[in-house]
């Protein structure tokens, strides 16, 4: 275990026990969502087929048609927008959860001791408005700002799977 990541440690379990769990619960609910618009889309689409027969009309099979795929569309949006807001909902809890780590006592300077343990004694500190810190000597860079630690943590939890999550907005640089 190197020096960096022994004064991490303690911040990186707790973060992501939190995030795990705000992960799940998140998921479930948005899953149970995604799934009661995914039924509701799919009634309506029943309901319009139904009309489309009923009318016994020659355009019935292209309306039914365009009405399907309109539903099938719509289901697609609500479920990824579903899927956005539940990802942006763990993305603030974990930003929540690390910002009341960084009140205790000690954690900016464990964050220092971990930035000259990665980049050596001469590492110039930038505090962030966060409550973390940055470090820089010539050309490296690390970033232990909270906000940052809290996006690593949800990226990680979820496994960066594009699908699930949508865009995940700016990459820092860790």
């Amino acid at each position: 275990m190197t020096g960096l990541d022994a004064a991490l440690a303690a911040v990186r379990e707790a973060l992501l026990a939190r995030a795990r769990a705000e992960a799940d619960h998140v998921r479930e609910r948005a899953g149970a969502d995604a799934r009661q618009e995914v039924a509701g889309a799919r009634a309506e689409a029943d309901r319009i087929r139904r009309s489309a027969r009923a009318e016994g009309t020659a355009g019935a099979a292209t309306a039914n048609a365009i009405a399907r795929g309109q539903a099938a569309r719509q289901a697609r949006a609500l479920v990824l927008a579903e899927r956005r807001e539940a990802y942006e909902r763990l993305r603030r809890a974990a930003r929540e959860a690390v910002a009341r780590i960084g009140t205790e006592p000690g954690v900016r300077e464990q964050l220092v001791l971990a930035v000259r343990a990665a980049l050596g004694p001469d590492a110039r500190i930038v505090d962030t408005p966060d409550g973390g810190v940055r470090g820089v000597t010539g050309d490296r860079r690390l970033d232990l700002s909270l906000t940052g630690f809290a996006d690593r943590a949800v990226d990680a939890v979820l496994g960066q799977e594009p699908e699930a999550v949508g865009a995940s907005g700016t990459e820092e640089q860790r």
